[in-house]
């Protein structure tokens, strides 16, 4: 899979995937909304043969970089996960570029309980000394999955990655904040979370409320990788959502 995908014509769609995974992750969405859309989907560093980098900010300044080279002024950015931290970046450096912000399972900042942001670093530690292959043997429910499509995916993309990029990755997930873009966003906003993984819904609410006139969806029989899980939902809500501003 190249490290960016970019196919259509149209009004553009910046799709930014998760930690762990690879842009292959928007299948689903780049082949329906690349009839009215262009849509872009790049790697964010860390993945593919794209080098990791250090920060959120950085996997920002990355993709802004690319959309620049190609005279991308103007676009949409949707995001799950790790990638939503990314969208919610950009949208709060560039304003005047980005038309739509919506983020799937995503938060603006993972914790501020000094003892789970203990824990988490040593787990994230932990994950530079252990193979993608052995973490892609896990149940695929324990990543996020709830149907075979989701699972199927997630396990090859997962098997993919290396110990090092898995770490920098989380690293920086885990690091970032940010919550002082949201009072500021001024766009329409959707945020979406998957109606079978609550650990995520109280974080993202937040979301939803610093952010003026922000819509809060769950998706039904969805887990963390919502939009594999339930793509026709979340392929409709998008399509309306857009619509609002156009």
């Amino acid at each position: 899979m190249a490290d960016v995908i970019d196919r259509g014509s149209g009004p553009v769609l910046v799709f930014l995937h998760g930690a762990g995974v690879d842009n292959a992750l928007w299948a689903p969405q780049i082949s329906a909304f690349s009839e009215t859309h262009r849509v872009i989907a790049p790697n964010l560093p860390g993945h593919g043969n794209v080098p990791a980098v250090a920060s959120v900010a950085e996997m920002a300044d990355h993709v802004h970089a690319r959309l620049s080279d190609e005279g991308i002024r103007r676009y949409a950015v949707i995001g799950l996960s790790l990638g939503g931290m990314v969208a919610l970046e950009i949208a709060g450096r560039w304003p005047q570029e980005v038309t739509h912000l919506v983020t799937i399972e995503s938060v603006a900042r993972v914790t501020d309980n000094p003892v789970a942001r203990y824990i988490a670093d040593k787990l994230v530690s932990v994950m530079g000394f252990v193979s993608p292959k052995l973490l892609s043997a896990l149940p695929a429910s324990l990543m996020g999955a709830e149907t075979k499509d989701a699972a199927i995916y997630t396990k090859r993309a997962l098997a993919k990655m290396n110990r090092s990029n898995n770490a920098a990755v989380l690293r920086a997930a885990l690091a970032y904040d940010g919550r002082g873009h949201l009072p500021k966003l001024q766009i329409p906003t959707l945020i979406m979370v998957g109606a079978k993984n609550p650990s995520t819904h109280k974080r993202a609410q937040e979301i939803s409320n610093a952010v003026r006139n922000a819509d809060f969806v769950e998706v039904p029989h969805a887990g963390h990788i919502a939009n594999r899980d339930c793509p026709e939902f979340v392929n409709d809500r998008l399509r309306s959502f857009l619509q609002q501003g156009s």
